[in-house]
């Protein structure tokens, strides 16, 4: 079942991912800008994690191969014992270049209130690109959430997803998530589907042996 959420939610789950995933400016910008999100593609890579928790899953549980980590494992089963993958899971669609929703009405909301901006700055000889400006008071309205249950929640998953970002920008993220058949095989404008069931599989394969 898809989940329901009104503009202003979205508006806060988007609020959360351009907070955690920006770099602070300095010095302040001319309008005292304090931080910078930098590249809608990013932007939709990371919410996708954000918002299918089974294919974050993936990724945690890769990273996890790669170095064993008890920890990371054990995030990975509370995420599934928790049902994430069905509870919070908010499907995106895939269009031309993966995941993607889009932000107008959300971005609408915090530019009304004065928390974020965006610009779009030159990125090759026919196209441009878009960044997100954090304006004054965004990080300090952004500590003040944390008490919000559903914000925090955001926060901390963001945390999780700029794990398995590992910093590398939108395009390589996107390359990152077609590397997942069922992404890369959905067809445009149809539902990203989950694969809830075949990171349960791996997750019982790396905690018993396979």
């Amino acid at each position: 079942m898809a989940r329901v959420m009104t503009t202003a939610q979205k508006a806060m789950r988007l609020f959360a991912v351009l907070v955690a995933g920006a770099e602070l400016v300095s010095p302040l910008g001319p309008d005292g800008e304090v931080a910078i999100f930098r590249g809608e593609t990013r932007l939709h890579a990371l919410m996708f994690w954000l918002r299918n928790p089974d294919y974050l899953a993936h990724e945690l549980l890769d990273l996890a191969a790669l170095k064993p980590d008890a920890s990371l494992i054990g995030v990975v089963h509370r995420m599934l014992e928790d049902d994430e993958p069905i509870l919070r899971r908010d499907g995106m669609a895939k269009w031309r270049h993966g995941a993607y929703e889009p932000i107008d009405d959300e971005m609408a909301i915090l530019s009304s209130v004065g928390l974020v901006r965006t610009v779009m700055r030159h990125a090759g000889p026919r196209s441009a690109a878009n960044d997100f400006l954090l304006l004054p008071g965004s990080l300090e309205l952004a500590a003040e959430l944390e008490s919000n249950i559903a914000y925090n929640w955001y926060a901390e998953r963001m945390r999780l997803v700029l794990l398995v970002a590992a910093g590398q920008r939108g395009s390589v993220l996107k390359k990152r998530q077609y590397q997942q058949i069922e992404y890369a095989t959905t067809r445009g404008r149809h539902l990203i589907p989950s694969i809830a069931g075949r990171v349960a599989e791996r997750l019982e394969a790396m905690t018993h042996g396979a």
